[in-house]
């Protein structure tokens, strides 16, 4: 298994299990830390990929990309994804680099 695999498969784990802790009556919302996928995918859109761009580049199914984004706008209480990656740079989890400014 090369690194990007086990990043990968680590970060499939980590949201099976985030999703098993929500549903076991833990608590979802602001107070609820992003796993590293979510943090890598709200990056990856603030710096303007499509999710199809994202589950090319992180070798996920849509459905997973998805999943993800959609967690991590739960956890934050984002009213769409804009908000969850503008929440999301305000309180210090993403930092983006390489945002193309438009000419």
């Amino acid at each position: 298994m090369t690194g990007n695999e086990a990043q990968i498969q680590s970060w499939r784990s980590q949201n099976i299990m985030a999703n098993k802790d929500q549903s076991a009556g833990q608590p979802s919302g602001p107070e609820t830390a992003l796993t590293d996928a979510e943090v890598k995918c709200l990056t990856m859109v603030a710096e303007g990929k499509r999710p199809l761009d994202i589950c090319n580049l992180l070798l996920l199914s849509e459905i997973e990309v998805e999943g993800l984004l959609s967690s991590a706008e739960s956890k934050l209480g984002a009213r769409n994804r804009l908000h969850a990656v503008s929440m999301a740079m305000l309180m210090g989890s993403i930092e983006v680099e390489h945002i193309q400014k438009p000419e």
